[in-house]
């Protein structure tokens, strides 16, 4: 009989340990971000005119794209463009006595990102203008 009042709090131990959709998806993009050096945050913090070339790939890495404007001064593209598609399949089953009670759930998110940062270089190859964009959808 000691045993009886465990077995009531056990399914309750179990289903607490289960993960919801939502943070399952937030722990993906939390890890797709810790991977990806250009985001918004960097571009704002670290990004300024005055920079050499140097210091921008040493922040950001290699660009996407370089090409020269109609001076020969050089531009550098980065583009970034991710998807991410969660998908969790949850489900349970609980039994009173003889009864059985199921559940299953099934939930699906997809998610489109785009950031585009254009750095224009000068003569010296130090930062004279730069601009980015951002969309999320």
């Amino acid at each position: 009989m000691r045993i009886f009042p465990y077995m009531f709090f056990l399914p309750v131990l179990c289903l607490g340990a289960c993960q919801s959709a939502t943070q399952q998806i937030n722990d993906v993009q939390s890890a797709q971000n810790a991977d990806s050096r250009l985001t918004l945050g960097t571009i704002e913090s670290s990004m300024h005119k005055g920079m050499s070339n140097a210091e921008v790939i040493e922040i950001f890495g290699p660009p996407n794209i370089v090409t020269t404007d109609d001076q020969r001064r050089e531009v550098w593209v980065y583009d970034r463009i991710s998807t991410m598609r969660a998908h969790t399949n949850s489900g349970g089953w609980a039994t009173i006595l003889i009864l059985g009670i199921g559940d299953q759930s099934k939930t699906s998110s997809t998610s489109q990102r785009t950031l585009t940062l254009i750095v224009k270089f000068d003569e010296n190859k130090h930062v004279r203008d730069y601009s980015y964009r951002y969309s999320n959808f």
